[in-house]
């Protein structure tokens, strides 16, 4: 009986991988109608009765216990490499921060009443949003965050290490190679640098770093640790030449990304039919309700390409609405303005659509090709 038990549970949690792969929401209602299906009951009550400010304890990474340490659709979708399809569309809302908690309150407001208004969660995030990002302006000129000093350099760093480590330690220290040492500590004392001194969230040292040309927090611990090593062996810091490795590393990186862009690119052919993906929303709930259930999708055929801007021109063939569909909405883009150095929303919200038959350049990403 047990065996057989394990194995329907093993099948049950395969079954919802498969879904949470293959299904990837791109707003809200997409979020907690997949959760809906995805979600098992022992953690829907949770979440259902749980108070808000608990909710990011109520699924992984932060719950403690079984079922709920184990789920991790929401954590999956919201990491770095998940789901960029959500996180896109929050980052265009202007919610840049906590977005497992937009999702977890969405599906607990969907499992009190049966539904959502997503505008007003949106909103209710973007003002938390907004006071969270008034509360930061202090950080990148303040001494201490959380009742912890913030080095202001890298110097500074050499001085509070030392406050933290007696002569023992920083004798071992001194008889470990670089490579050895800094891979000892990356994750440990590394670790501690990154939260403590809020290279994620952003600080004093963390700007230090950004004047450099220096952004990634990985990037800023390993200088420190390389350079305090170096420190302590009397030997020269060459900070220059870090800056450099870690400012070529990022380089090869764009290469490489361009490299899959022009791959990915390469896919989409003149003549081809390919599906619409509705990045920028629907022109109805019909047209939205036919999406989701697979009823009907958008489709065009590729009539001219343009390799330099990676754009295609589509002539499209089916719409599943008359109004047809919505290519441009600026609704949620952030403009930067370099001389307040912030960014906003545009003033007036502006809406496009094509109907069939008609002819439009997109992203080659707003299509998808039929496989």
């Amino acid at each position: 009986m047990k065996k057989i038990l394990l194995v329907s549970t093993l099948l049950f949690l395969a079954q919802l991988n498969v879904f949470a792969q293959n299904r990837l929401p791109k707003n809200l209602k997409q979020v907690v109608m997949y959760l809906d299906k995805d979600c098992p009951d022992s953690i829907k009550i949770k979440i259902k009765n749980s108070h808000q400010d608990s909710l990011i304890y109520t699924a992984y990474p932060f719950a403690k216990t079984k079922p709920y340490k184990d789920y991790r659709t929401i954590f999956n979708w919201t990491s770095e490499n998940g789901n960029p399809k959500i996180t896109e569309y929050l980052d265009k809302k202007g919610i840049f921060d906590h977005h497992s908690q937009v999702l977890l309150y969405s599906f607990k407001q969907y499992l009190v009443n049966g539904k959502i208004k997503e505008k007003d969660i949106l909103n209710k995030y973007i003002k938390l949003q907004k006071q969270l990002d008034d509360k930061n302006k202090i950080k990148y000129i303040t001494d201490t965050i959380n009742k912890v000093y913030i080095p202001k350099d890298l110097e500074d760093c050499f001085v509070q290490i030392n406050t933290f480590w007696n002569d023992s330690i920083k004798a071992k220290v001194k008889t470990l190679e670089e490579d050895e040492f800094t891979g000892k500590v990356h994750l440990g004392f590394g670790m501690w640098i990154r939260n403590n001194w809020q290279l994620w969230g952003g600080s004093r040292l963390s700007k230090y770093f950004n004047d450099l040309n220096i952004y990634h927090p990985d990037d800023m611990s390993g200088i420190i640790l390389v350079s305090y090593h170096r420190h302590l062996n009397n030997r020269e810091i060459r900070l220059e030449e870090q800056v450099k490795y870690y400012q070529d590393y990022w380089e090869n990186a764009k290469k490489t990304e361009l490299k899959g862009k022009i791959e990915s690119f390469s896919k989409y052919k003149i003549g081809d039919t390919i599906k619409f993906n509705y990045q920028k929303g629907f022109v109805s709930k019909e047209q939205e309700d036919k999406y989701d259930n697979d009823i009907c999708i958008a489709t065009g055929i590729i009539t001219e390409r343009n390799e330099k801007d990676f754009l295609i021109k589509v002539k499209i063939i089916e719409t599943c609405d008359k109004k047809g569909i919505i290519y441009y909405d600026n609704d949620g883009d952030m403009i930067y303005d370099p001389k307040t150095k912030r960014s906003s929303r545009p003033s007036k919200r502006i809406i496009k659509k094509i109907k069939r038959n008609k002819e439009q350049w997109f992203d080659y990403k707003s299509w998808e090709p039929i496989e």
